[in-house]
């Protein structure tokens, strides 16, 4: 049956490009100036982070770099882990786009990022329309965009070092990126990359948080080839990193535990201390990929793409035995996605066919003496889609749709020796539509997209605990497929120094899959651990954002943004964890004139109000201790020592928190445990040659 509709959806899509053609020929004998489309920008809105807030929020992970765009918020377990939430949506129904690559990772508990180093990345964008044709099943929340730019046309050996330095954690690293367009072979560009990050136990305002530093070591290399209509690019990424869990949640019975959720924190502080010991994590992914583009005439273009990604994840605890070096959990992901499109285009018409194949295999690695949390499993995706933009004077049209057939084997053996698991297949059509109007001050965007996704291993089978924090998750294998309709809207106007602008959505969800406390609480070997349970049902998610940002004077800049969302349950009207509270931010940006030798000064001032948390539902949560509202303040300096020609030299200074507030994040999962961060002042230098 998926063969035939794969079928259909090619007629579709091979009708609309010889339609497309046929009208781009009239077009191009007119006389009349139209807007061209442009192929590196998409109707969805992708909203970026500016060099400035990248380079002072160096060393940073991704969520926090991510968390100053519009509708980005950040799902945190402790202070050293944490993954993006957009409109309410995150981990798998989210897509992370890896220098042109979909990540595949472990991504199966709260306690686990996303294996991505934003500081070697050049461009970090989010797109928040669900644009579930080209990215494929997953992206019913939005999608991530990772990129390292273009390597610069400069035959000369040029990049940048840069050291940072975090007061918080006693965290420094540094990083390197050299780049040059080959003398020995015309065409050929190259660029190697390297970073390494470490940071100590991280502190509240009040006491410090033991056994929660991080190690990370990044390096990519690349290489670029064109000749006349051909373009071949080739890269290898390898991500490694340590991280440890916050143990002080540990008790040895159960009302201990139920005594230690309502303190809220550390019975006992533990010392400072720049190591990680168990419990952590440790976890490597590498990626290699190769595309190319061939231009084979003036309108007509194929692109491919073959990417190969290896993920091993290991969990260490406190074993009785005194062997720390074995890890509990010890597993290892291989995927394989091969990708062909062909595409036709005009400075009106962008017509796309593709072909997608995801091949991926997990598997438990044995001698580890613990009962494996996840089966092993091997998941198989093939897709087909294809999507048309048109461009008129004012407007721009989008239209799109794909086919997926998924089929997903797993077997594993539970701690009583008994096998389990079953053979799955799914199979849907995505669809989206979407238009852009943009003339003098008004630019109006809307985008309905139908997406759906398949149950991650973790929700059908996972039976185990949550490394660091005492969660025991059971995974129900009756899990239908997810899906949903995303309606994204906004409307911008912009007139003289000042822009307004209201973003509004909804997320219609068919068979939605989120764990909640069971309030039964399960005795292990290392403590009592909560149980969380999996369970489906019809939501809806909707909020809306509104931006206001003003020119007060010429080097004097006002932005006000005001977040608010709302989830509920559709039949028993009940509110769905893990959804925001109201936020607004207010961020100042100064530019100063040049000082002496420094240039390029500016300055940045930022406040955050969350408010406390109302829409809720106790039986969701582990303690009804909801945190209350709180204020954070935020300052940044940077300038810049210009050197001689090319090479200068960059230095920023910031300070987050700045007033040293003990406060408490509703999205913190070890909230019932303790605080968040206290006040961090951090330095970075940056050469550039």
């Amino acid at each position: 049956m998926h063969f035939r509709s794969m079928l259909v959806l090619l007629f579709v899509g091979v009708f609309g490009m010889l339609q497309g053609q046929e009208d781009s020929t009239i077009i191009q004998l007119s006389k009349i100036k139209v807007k061209a489309i442009n192929p590196e920008k998409s109707i969805y809105k992708a909203e970026e982070i500016d060099a400035l807030t990248q380079q002072v929020n160096t060393g940073k992970d991704l969520a926090h770099q991510l968390e100053s765009l519009s509708g980005v918020q950040v799902r945190k377990s402790g202070s050293n882990i944490s993954k993006p939430i957009i409109d309410g949506l995150s981990s798998s129904r989210l897509v992370y786009m890896v220098y042109g690559v979909k990540l595949e990772n472990q991504d199966w508990a709260d306690a686990h990022s996303p294996e991505i180093d934003p500081d070697l990345a050049n461009d970090l964008s989010v797109l928040r329309g669900a644009e579930t044709v080209t990215y494929g099943s997953n992206a019913l929340g939005g999608v991530i965009q990772i990129n390292a730019g273009k390597i610069p046309s400069d035959s000369i050996i040029n990049g940048a070092a840069t050291i940072h330095y975090d007061g918080n954690t006693g965290g420094w690293g540094g990083r390197l990126k050299v780049q040059q367009q080959s003398n020995l072979l015309k065409g050929l560009r190259w660029r190697l990359s390297a970073n390494n990050t470490q940071h100590g136990d991280y502190k509240t305002a009040a006491y410090n948080i033991g056994n929660s530093g991080t190690r990370l070591e990044s390096y990519r290399g690349e290489l670029e080839y064109k000749y006349k209509n051909l373009a071949i690019r080739t890269f290898y990424s390898d991500y490694s990193a340590k991280q440890g869990n916050y143990f002080g949640a540990l008790t040895g019975n159960i009302e201990e535990f139920k005594e230690r959720i309502e303190l809220g924190r550390p019975l006992n502080i533990i010392p400072y201390s720049f190591k990680v010991r168990p419990p952590h994590q440790q976890s490597r992914h590498q990626i290699m990929n190769v595309s190319t583009r061939w231009k084979f005439s003036p309108n007509w273009y194929v692109n491919g793409q073959y990417s190969y990604q290896k993920n091993h994840k290991q969990e260490f605890d406190v074993r009785r035995s005194g062997n720390h070096t074995i890890p509990v959990q010890d597993m290892h992901l291989e995927s394989e996605h091969y990708n062909a499109e062909i595409g036709y285009q005009t400075y009106r018409i962008q017509s796309i066919i593709g072909l997608q194949i995801r091949d991926k295999e997990h598997y438990n690695q044995p001698g580890t003496g613990v009962t494996p949390v996840l089966p092993n499993y091997i998941f198989k995706e093939k897709s087909i889609y294809t999507q048309h933009t048109y461009q008129s004077n004012d407007w721009t049209w989008n239209a799109g749709i794909r086919y997926d057939w998924a089929k997903f084997n797993a077997r594993g053996y539970n701690f009583l020796g008994q096998e389990y698991g079953e053979n799955k297949e799914f199979s849907a059509f995505s669809a989206q539509l979407a238009t852009d109007y943009a003339k003098k001050h008004w630019q109006v965007n809307s985008s309905l997209s139908y997406g759906w996704r398949v149950p991650e291993a973790y929700e059908l089978y996972a039976n185990g605990k949550q490394h660091g924090i005492p969660i025991y998750f059971v995974g129900n294998s009756n899990l239908k497929a997810e899906k949903g309709w995303k309606w994204m809207n906004s409307i911008q106007f912009q007139t003289g120094k000042s822009r307004l602008e209201i973003q509004g959505f909804i997320n219609l969800l068919e068979n939605y899959i989120y764990a909640v406390p069971t309030h039964i609480f399960k005795q292990l070997f290392s403590g009592p651990a909560a149980i969380f349970q999996f369970k489906q049902q019809d939501a809806l998610i909707y909020g809306f954002d509104i931006i206001h940002l003003t020119q007060i004077l010429d080097n004097l800049e006002l932005t006000n943004k005001l977040s608010w969302i709302k989830g509920k349950e559709i039949n028993s009207e009940n509110p769905l964890p893990n959804i925001s509270p109201l936020r607004i931010h207010n961020h100042l940006q100064i530019n100063l004139p040049s000082y002496l030798i420094f240039k390029s000064n500016e300055m940045q001032i930022g406040h955050d109000w969350i408010a406390q948390k109302q829409n809720y539902n106790p039986a969701y949560e582990l303690s009804t201790q909801i945190p209350e509202a709180y204020h954070l303040f935020n300052l940044a300096w940077s300038t810049k020592y210009p050197i001689a020609d090319a090479k200068n030299l960059q230095f920023s200074l910031g300070v987050d928190n700045f007033f040293n507030t003990l406060y408490k994040d509703y999205l913190n999962l070890h909230r019932y445990f303790v605080h968040d961060r206290g006040r961090s002042i951090y330095m970075n230098i940056q050469f550039q040659f």
